[in-house]
């Protein structure tokens, strides 16, 4: 017993010293006394050996002041050999730091010579770090809470383990590189300057905003993304938006992650400010007239017509970023609607008012409007009129596959590749109950000639009624696979019996906000707070296009008895009636009439 009391004592002391000399023998000082060891074996002079014999372990620190906030920078405590070119194959931290031509280093008389020096630059300019850390790991920046880990050495640890390695490199730190160097030319940033040309050749800035670069308004203003975000969220939302913020509508491009890498380098780059830059560049930068294209985009030279104007446009839409979300011929940017029969099932007056504007035909479009002038607009029309081929002669099967599964889905459940892009969102024809509530010569109509407000185009264009209901019967047996039966008779009427007038759309109003605001929102705009969880979404009551198009029947069907497969009730059910209807109906159609 007392020898185990004994051997107890013995491990407990050996701990206690153990922890004592952590903490008061600091792994800095080793490191230095290992630098000092080395330095004396290479010293050629014993005026240097003695030099080095008599220094003794001290906390080294430069404070810059020339980049942004005053930094402290201790990092050449632990890396003491940065600048000794005798230790250049040596490991960590007893490295010296390589030099670059690329960064101005020059080799003059078999010497080096740094462009960046150390006593004015320090290391966290560069590298970034928290440059007051005397461990590892507070140096490195490798606590979670750390804003600014080392770029492109260090992984977080609650970083997402399927982007962590991608988001190690040295090639990263060109962002902060880009800081001074900001000539999109310099040969030391190829992965800024190739990121640059992707924001623009997918499209990016057409939803979002970079001072001095683009003017997007429908998504967040990256001018200081770099500072605000880390490798890890930038990599991975740009990989998957949804993963990270689940209402985003940004596409989730198809790119190999060499481009992901220049991409997310470039926005990292993105930090509101640059060194470079004087107080009086920042003034003329903000006071600029707004940018309208991408940087060496092709302006229309002169006043063009017929077949030249024509070729303009397509060469405009191939340039500006176009086909990286639409579908055209064999390039397929798989987010948006295909447009290789536009000519038959729009018109010019449709095409442009949509370009200037795209929420002005399809109110919940999540397309940007480009700020190209009218002249642009107008190429992009004339060539995309062109596109008058019909369809081939094909079976249902063949149909669906080729013009409906992009955005109704492989499965018929609405869930195509572009289908989270639009709102509303495609039919789901798996449900049973909706899709036998209604008489088939309302699905006919709706292929033929589309559904207003939406993305459902005018198929009857480009289809004849034989294939329309071909693909129709194909849709039919292949995913309702149920009987057709016969509808129930429903006492509604053609027109609405309650006459419009602000006295019925105030008593509407009062319905509405009583019984309605819970999922189609006090705007009426189908985003109510039940909206979240309630698919399909509620329909979006100041959608003006679709609803000034569907009849009151319709409107008074839908109130009164419910739609089938949705979270839409029988409000007769309720005790609403018709008059208190036809008042709802009106308040709604008072939501949408024309502009004068």
């Amino acid at each position: 017993m007392r020898w185990a009391l004994a051997m107890g004592s013995l491990v407990i002391l050996a701990v206690h010293m153990l922890v004592f000399y952590d903490q008061f023998q600091n792994r800095w000082e080793d490191h230095q006394k290992a630098y000092f060891n080395q330095a004396k074996v290479q010293a050629k002079t014993d005026a240097e050996r003695t030099a080095l014999s008599e220094r003794k372990p001290k906390i080294e620190q430069t404070i810059v002041t020339s980049f942004g906030d005053t930094k402290v920078d201790r990092c050449m405590t632990c890396h003491i050999a940065v600048d000794d070119p005798r230790f250049a194959g040596y490991q960590q931290p007893l490295h010296t730091h390589p030099y670059s031509e690329a960064m101005g280093d020059i080799l003059r008389n078999g010497r080096w010579e740094r462009r960046h020096k150390f006593s004015e630059f320090g290391c966290t300019s560069c590298h970034d770090g928290q440059g007051r850390g005397l461990k590892e790991f507070d140096a490195h920046g490798e606590d979670e809470f750390w804003p600014n880990p080392m770029l492109g050495y260090v992984k977080q640890a609650n970083w997402k383990p399927d982007v962590s390695p991608h988001v190690v490199g040295k090639e990263y730190m060109q962002a902060n590189c880009a800081q001074c160097h900001t000539d999109e030319s310099f040969a030391g940033t190829p992965l800024v300057k190739r990121g640059r040309e992707l924001f623009f050749k997918q499209g990016c800035y057409g939803c979002h905003r970079i001072e001095g670069i683009s003017n997007g308004t429908l998504a967040p203003d990256l001018t200081e993304v770099g500072k605000q975000r880390k490798l890890d969220y930038l990599w991975g939302h740009t990989t998957n938006p949804r993963a990270y913020t689940p209402t985003s509508f940004m596409p989730q491009f198809k790119l190999s992650d060499e481009d992901k890498q220049a991409i997310v380098t470039f926005l990292k780059s993105r930090k509101g400010m640059n060194f470079a830059e004087t107080a009086l560049d920042r003034y003329k930068m903000k006071t600029a007239a707004p940018v309208t294209l991408p940087g060496g985009a092709t302006t229309q030279p002169k006043a063009l017509a017929g077949p030249a104007l024509v070729a303009y446009g397509q060469k405009i839409l191939e340039e500006r970023a176009c086909l990286a979300c639409h579908k055209l011929g064999d390039r397929d940017g798989g987010i948006s609607p295909d447009l290789s029969y536009e000519g038959l099932m729009r018109d010019q007056t449709w095409l442009m008012d949509h370009f200037k504007n795209p929420k002005s035909r399809v109110p919940d479009s999540v397309m940007p409007a480009f700020p190209f002038p009218d002249e642009d607009f107008q190429a992009i029309t004339a060539y995309l009129l062109t596109k008058t081929a019909p369809a081939p002669q094909m079976s249902g099967e063949q149909t669906y596959k080729a013009l409906c599964m992009r955005c109704h889905g492989e499965k018929g459940d609405g869930n195509g590749m572009s289908a989270v892009y639009l709102d509303p969102a495609p039919r789901d024809f798996t449900r049973t109950a909706f899709m036998t509530s209604k008489p088939e010569s309302r699905f006919l109509q709706s292929i033929k000639e589309g559904v207003p407000g939406t993305s459902m185009p005018v198929w009857g264009k480009v289809l004849k009624d034989d294939q329309v209901k071909a693909v129709f019967d194909y849709v039919w047996a292949s995913y309702v696979k149920e009987q057709r039966r016969e509808l129930k008779s429903r006492n509604v009427p053609d027109a609405n019996p309650v006459a419009m007038s602000a006295e019925s759309a105030h008593r509407g109003e009062a319905i509405f906000l009583q019984r309605c605001t819970g999922c189609h929102g006090k705007k009426a705009d189908g985003k109510g707070p039940n909206s979240l969880d309630i698919s399909p979404k509620p329909r979006n009551l100041r959608n003006a296009a679709f609803v000034q198009k569907a009849p009151d029947r319709r409107l008074f069907e839908s109130i009164l008895y419910g739609v089938e497969g949705t979270a839409m009730p029988p409000w007769i059910d309720y005790g609403l009636s018709k008059n208190d209807v036809g008042d709802v109906v009106n308040f709604i159609r008072s939501q949408n009439e024309a502009k004068k």
